[in-house]
């Protein structure tokens, strides 16, 4: 007598197994939890327990609701880097992003073309080898140069958040040379005059000599960009470190402003007494800017421009705007904003932390709104090159 259950169990069998079959592309793969030596191990969880009491993080490895930091995971990892030819040239970021073109869709989701954005900060297209989109894992989905002049509208990405968050990926990779599927973006390395480096086929990274996915530049050199980043008209044409600040740029020292953030009439982000005080207009000078040719400047906190100075306003402050660069922050400046720089209604001039000012001479400025001076703008310059935990 037949089975009355085997008909319908083969067919479960042969359905499972086409779903399978269907599957053409090398999704990025889970990040997998390998055994670790007692003292590696403890160790690292002693680590890991100081960085998170930082962050404001738990024990368990969860954000703490009391803390006053609760939020902050969210900030984290969201400076990346572009590199061309192994040289930073830009951090993609919508905080960074130069004056370009975008799509709303339906729904309010805002979408930037890769060919776009390669122009903007300084690329020529038709220059371009290869970009290679490094993912979670150290995988990479790459777009031949070729691949990006025969289909400039096909290459877009967006950010998680809209105005803020992870850079994604919005393309298929149906046809293309390498079909790998990157999500978030974690890092943008472009290759224009150097050679493209291979990614393994069934390993969709770059290999390094031990056999593994490498998280290393290809072809690195130059300082790693930390420091408050300088851009004019998009371009990235510096950035702040503390060795190269010459005593030209120096104001003076700043008398300090007391009092702990967060209290009544105290500022979100004080300066110390006897701080050096430098000035800001030198300081864009230095990177080979005429402070008399600017047209617009925004200062940056994370993703929020909080402060915006026309051509007037830039001229009549110059003389007296300065920054203090605090320890222990990798060269990201504290720069003292005047009141009439600030979000409207502000009645305070106020210290912030900058993640990069954006200077406009020949660009017109990207139109965007101001934001007030916080704990959460200060805080977001902070965490921004700190890396966060993927997310698929």
């Amino acid at each position: 007598m037949a089975n009355p259950l085997r008909t319908p169990l083969l067919m479960v069998l042969v359905a499972a197994g086409a779903l399978v079959a269907c599957s053409k592309k090398t999704p990025e793969p889970a990040k997998q939890v390998g055994a670790a030596f007692p003292q590696a191990t403890a160790l690292a969880a002693a680590e890991k327990s100081e960085a998170d009491a930082k962050n404001g993080v738990s024990g368990e490895g969860k954000l703490d609701p009391n803390d006053p930091k609760h939020g902050a995971r969210k900030m984290m990892g969201l400076d990346v880097g572009v590199f061309v030819d192994g040289v930073q040239a830009s951090v993609l970021r919508f905080g960074d992003l130069p004056s370009m073109p975008s799509e709303t869709l339906e729904g309010g989701a805002v979408r930037y073309k890769l060919v776009d954005y390669v122009k903007a900060i300084g690329i020529a297209p038709a220059s371009i080898k290869s970009i290679h989109v490094h993912g979670n894992g150290d995988r990479i989905g790459s777009v031949e140069g070729a691949e990006l002049l025969k289909e400039p509208n096909r290459f877009q990405f967006q950010f998680l958040s809209g105005t803020t968050g992870t850079p994604a990926v919005r393309w298929d990779t149906d046809g293309l040379k390498n079909e790998f599927v990157v999500h978030e973006i974690r890092k943008v390395t472009i290759y224009v005059k150097k050679a493209s480096p291979i990614v393994d086929a069934k390993k969709s990274c770059h290999v390094g000599a031990d056999g593994e996915c490498s998280d290393a530049v290809p072809y690195a050199s130059g300082d790693a960009v930390k420091g408050t980043r300088i851009y004019v008209d998009g371009k990235m044409v510096g950035f702040v470190k503390r060795r190269q600040l010459s005593d030209a740029l120096v104001m003076g020292d700043a008398a300090g402003t007391p009092g702990t953030p967060g209290t009544p009439g105290a500022p979100t982000s004080p300066t110390t007494p006897g701080e050096r005080k430098y000035n800001v207009a030198k300081l864009v000078a230095g990177f080979g800017v005429d402070p008399a040719g600017i047209k617009a400047m925004d200062l940056v906190a994370g993703d929020d421009v909080i402060a915006h100075a026309d051509a007037a306003k830039f001229a009549s402050l110059a003389p007296e705007l300065f920054f203090t660069l605090p320890k222990h922050n990798h060269g990201k400046v504290r720069v003292h904003v005047p009141a009439s720089l600030q979000v409207a209604g502000s009645a305070d001039d106020k210290d912030a932390l900058i993640s990069s000012v954006q200077i406009w001479k020949s660009t017109k400025p990207a139109s965007r709104e101001l934001s007030a001076i916080s704990e959460e703008t200060d805080l977001s310059v902070q965490l921004a090159s700190n890396t966060a935990t993927p997310r698929d």
